[in-house]
Parts: structure tokens; sequence; C-alpha cells
């Protein structure tokens, strides 16, 4: 089976953000030379290479009524989600070129890659647009080993002058399927009379298609915020493991504007659960954008540290403003986004949206990674109970029957942060990551996206699974062949493209099923695979003093739960609140303390007994609250 297999399906609809439109001057929604709606129109292709010389001339972009890729390892990406989709797109199928649509045909097709080739404009008098031109259209591009390439003449084709597209787009990943792109081409179109130009495709695999593409004046402003990242290790994570994450925050910005910009501002905020606190802001200046700046990154100084937060979702509020005149579209000037700290589940994102699914019907695995917390001492123990995971299908499938496998596997220390030296092969059983947990999952009558659970045990001993501190795990989702050819009887692993994780290395991988293992899915869309947690034990192995923890009062009456921490030198002390089946509530951890009065709200939890620890490098101490209302 070759390596490029990728493949995705989206399963629900997809909401398009278009904006407003700059002024249009040449093409437009009535034009069959933008919407493509007569196939190419005034447009011309030529094959540019090929891998086998005779091929050349096949080595050509093609219309494409549906929009979807005709390869044997992306005819299930799904289509293009252009404004006038309904009228087809051009596509330069990379995949289908080289294969045929055929599995394990690679180098038979028509033109096989690496190869390349040109969508040529008619010629288009510019003449009279002598302020600005640029380049407006929607995209839909999934990279294996390709460059992008808008290219512009203004002698009739002579010569051409290269603006490079995609450039942040690694291998196995992608754009949306409604990405819109607004190149500034006005040093070399803007008063010419003799323009042309043109979408080079270069490389191998998978595909480039483009719609709705436009000749558009550039507003004197037009900022823009095209992506957002901040680093936790995930969406969601349990209190007890968030002590020492920290969040930095960056983003991709633009001049999508005619003039040159200045000491322009990107601010970050963290807000409450209310939406309304600030719990953290910091900003940077951006001295310089040029016409031609798209996708820079920026980023603020400082990092946020989220280890005094309770439970609960909290947003993060980005903002870019700032330059000479009006803002011509406020809109995309900001981006929300949000996070959650929860009692005992880890999760990449927030809800399933859609499904994934690798190798067309043949097997293939999801993972996702989470890490351990570093602010654990020896005393501090926990264990991962259980899997939540969702499975997604068409109604002409079902779960009966459905065998699935779920790992829980270790990253190796001697991996590097930036996984540089991660083993790609191996699967499951690679030398990178050592087996903690092995379970078979069988389905029943469970509905699309149900979230299914699965207990883990350890493999070596049957007992629980015990966690250990700063550690990097993957949980695994690995999913059979299908019985059936029929792509609408398969199933589909749950997912969700909300979250951005494009700068962490292996957040979110997929494994073949010869056991290669992929960085990440095309998009990054994150599986919904979902790991939980629970403290390992309620009792005190080594018993420290007994006047080390004092509780009072005790029934606990009102919303405060008052401690005194008492040691016979400096110790650094965490604190473990957590009810009679072992989920943590709350984790404090705390340096260098010797006598300390603690007060933690309460007010939130229920009638009920509960349990709180004191740990240290010498033992714990666990006792018994009650809280009566």
């Amino acid at each position: 089976m070759s390596n490029k297999f990728l493949q995705i399906v989206a399963l629900l609809v997809v909401i398009i953000h278009t904006g407003n439109a700059q002024t249009i001057l040449w093409g437009g929604p009535n034009d069959p030379n933008s919407t493509f709606s007569n196939g190419l129109g005034n447009w011309s292709t030529v094959g540019l290479s090929s891998s086998k010389a005779d091929s050349i001339r096949n080595a050509v972009w093609n219309y494409t009524s549906t929009g979807v890729s005709k390869g044997a390892y992306s005819n299930e990406a799904g289509s293009i989600l252009s404004p006038s989709k309904a009228d087809g797109a051009m596509i330069f199928d990379s995949d289908f070129l080289d294969n045929g649509g055929i599995e394990n045909n690679e180098g038979q097709g028509s033109a096989p890659s690496p190869h390349s080739g040109a969508l040529v404009s008619p010629l288009i008098d510019c003449s009279g647009f002598t302020s600005s031109v640029a380049v407006s259209f929607y995209q839909y591009f999934q990279n294996y080993a390709a460059e992008c390439f808008l290219e512009v003449s203004n002698d009739s084709g002579k010569t051409w002058n290269i603006f490079p597209i995609n450039q942040n787009i690694l291998e196995g990943t992608g754009t949306s399927r409604s990405n819109r792109q607004v190149i500034d081409i006005s040093g070399v179109a803007a008063g010419k009379k003799d323009v042309q130009f043109r979408f080079v495709f270069d490389g191998d695999y998978y595909f480039w298609m483009v719609d709705d593409v436009t000749l558009v004046s550039l507003p004197d402003l037009d900022l823009a915020i095209k992506d957002v990242f901040y680093s936790p290790s995930t969406y969601a994570q349990p209190k007890s493991q968030i002590c020492n994450d920290t969040f930095r925050f960056s983003a991709h910005v633009s001049n999508l504007g005619g003039m040159v910009q200045r000491d322009l501002k990107f601010k970050v905020t963290v807000l409450g659960v209310d939406r309304q606190t600030i719990l953290f802001q910091d900003s940077s200046i951006v001295s310089n954008l040029a016409l031609a700046d798209d996708n820079v990154p920026v980023s603020t100084p400082n990092y946020f540290v989220p280890n005094a937060l309770d439970y609960g979702k909290y947003f993060i509020r980005w903002s870019f403003s700032g330059g000479q005149g009006t803002e011509y579209n406020a809109a995309d000037n900001s981006k929300i986004d949000s996070f959650e700290v929860t009692v005992s589940q880890y999760a990449r994102e927030p809800r399933p949206r859609g499904g994934i699914r690798a190798n067309g019907g043949i097997s293939y695995s999801v993972a996702t990674l989470y890490n351990t917390s570093d602010c654990w001492n020896g005393f501090d123990k926990f264990a991962a109970t259980s899997a939540d995971f969702a499975v997604a299908y068409d109604r002409l499938a079902t779960l009966n029957n459905y065998n699935m496998k779920i790992y829980l596997l270790s990253v190796k220390d001697e991996v590097k942060s930036d996984f540089s030296n991660f083993e790609k092969v191996g699967g499951v059983s690679g030398i990178s990551t050592e087996l903690v947990s092995e379970e078979n999952f069988k389905g029943g009558s469970q509905p699309s996206y149900t979230l299914l659970n699965q207990p883990l045990t350890d493999v070596l001993t049957g007992g629980q699974v015990v966690l250990k501190p700063n550690k990097r795990y993957f949980l695994v989702a690995q999913h059979p062949d299908e019985a059936s050819a029929d792509p609408n009887t398969w199933r589909y692993h749950a997912s969700s493209l909300e979250k951005n994780y494009g700068g962490h290395p292996f957040n979110s991988p997929v494994i073949d099923n010869i056991g290669v293992w992929y960085e990440s899915w095309p998009g990054n869309e994150s599986p919904v695979l979902r790991l939980n947690i629970t403290i390992l034990t309620k009792s005190d192995e080594i018993s420290l003093a007994e006047n080390v923890l004092n509780v009072y009062p005790n029934p606990i009456q009102n919303s405060q739960l008052n401690l005194e921490l008492n040691f016979e030198k400096e110790t650094n002390a965490n604190l473990t609140i957590f009810d009679l089946n072992g989920r943590v509530l709350n984790f404090l951890p705390y340096k260098n303390i010797i006598r300390k009065n603690i007060q933690i709200p309460v007010d939130g939890l229920a009638t009920g007994e509960y349990f709180i620890r004191v740990s240290t490098d010498q033992g714990t101490k666990t006792k018994k609250f009650i809280i009566v209302k």
C-alpha cells in the first residue's frame, strides 16, 4: 500500500464565511470565466512536466462538475466549498493523474508524478486599473509534496512573475475547503494592457482546486487575522494536569489593502467563564506590514499560566487593528477561541462535527497526544480509567459487530519534544513508544456520533493503568477493514475542525494499514478520542504526621473549606480534593511553605463526603470532610 493514502469525509455542512468583497475589476458571480460554469471557457491549460516525458501533454488542469478528486487516495476528501461550487471548479488532480484512480497503481496514470501543469487566464486589459489590482480566488488544496504558484505576465505570456501560495501547508495537511486568497499583483499588472495570470501546481499529490477567480481593487486599509494559535497541551485537560502548562499566543496576519500599514496592534485577551472578566492580556506592535505581506507570523511576548483556574470553559479574544484609513472589513480583524479545565478528562475537541477515514475501506488508526503534569511528587498517583470516542456513519451503516482496538501508548523519553527522532514505522509496536493498554471494543446499536466508552487496563498486570508524571501518551483507536466497497456503508472516526494544533508536532496523528505514522490529518482535524483519569488510591502509603493537615470546620455548612498546613521546614506540597469515586475535583501545588492557612471555595460541590490530601516527597496525609447544605 502506498503512503499517499489520506482521505477525509466531512459528514456535516460546512459554513462558508465570504466576508465583504473588494471592487470587482474583472469576472464576478455572473461571469462563467470566473465560476467555470462552462468548463474552461476562455481559459487554457498546459502541461509543463511529468516523470514520463511523453505524458507531459496530459499533466493539465481539468473541469470537475462535482469539485471532487478522482484519485485513488483523495476521492473521499470532499468538494471545494466555493460560492459557485454548484457550477463546478477547476482541479489539478495529481492523485488521479498519477494512478488513474486505482490503489497501488502509482506511476501508471496518464501523467505520472512528479508533474506540473498550468491553468492560464485569458488576456486581460488592465490599462485602466492604475491604482491596485489583485487576484481573488477560492481554493481547496491537499498536500503531499507539492508547491503552488500564481504566476503573472504583462507581456502576453512571454515572461512570468512568480507569487508562491500555500507555503505554510505542510506534508499531509491542507487548506480548508472554502479558503479564500487575495494576492496583490499591482506591481506587475496595474496599468498594463496585456496581462495574463496562471495557477501552477508543481510536485507530487494530492490536488489543487480553484474557483470564483476575479480581479479586484484593494481598499486602502484591510487587515485580517488568518489563523490563530495558542499552545496548551490540548483543548480540555483535567485541573490536576494543567498546573505548569503555558499558553503562548501567535497568529498569522495579513495586509489585504492597497497601502503599506505601520504601527499595528496585535492583542490577546483571556476571559473568564462569564466572557467578561479579564484573566490575562498581552499585545505586540507590528511596525510595518507591506502590501504583499500575507500570513505574516506575529506573537505576544508573554505567556499565560492557567494553574489557578477553576473548572469551566474559558475564552481567548484576538484582535488586530490600527493603520491609516477606515477599516474595510472589520469582521476579519478579530477571532474568538476557547479552552476547558475539566474534572477528569483530556480532549482535543469540544464536540464532533464530521468524520475522517484513511485508506478507503482498508484498516487505519487515529491517535491523540496527551501530556501528564510535571508538578507531581513521588506520592501523587493518577490512573487512566477509560477512553471516550465516537464513530460517524450514514444511514446505510451500523455499528453492530464493528470491532475496534483501543490502545494507550507511552512515548519514550528519548523522543525529542519536536518528535524529530520519532520512528514513523511499526504502528503501535514501533520502537518510539511502549504499549500500556490494549482493549477490544465491539459495537452494537449505538447511533452515529454516540460517545462510546472503553475501560482501560494495564497490558501487563491487568489492573489499573498507572500514569507517570511529565509523560506523553498516545491514545489510539484502530479501525478494521470494511467488508463492503460501498463508501456509504463505511464507518468514519468522528472528528472536529474547531481547534488548530498546527504548531503541535504529532498532536493528532494517523497510522496507515502498514503501520506508517503521519503527523496529522490534512486540515488538522482532531478525532473525538478522549482520555479519562482518576486518583489512584484513597489511602496513605506513607503517612505524614497528623498535624500536617488540619481541616475546619468539619462538616462544612458554608461555601468555604479552611485548611491549615504545618511543616517543620520549607516544603513543596500538593493539595488534592477528590470524591468517593476518585475523581479529582481540585489540585493546588505550593512551593516552599512551612505554615500556611488556605481557603478553598467548595460552593460548587454537592452535599456528601469528600477527601482532601496533602502530598510531599516524604508521604501523604488524607482526611475526609463532609459538606452539608
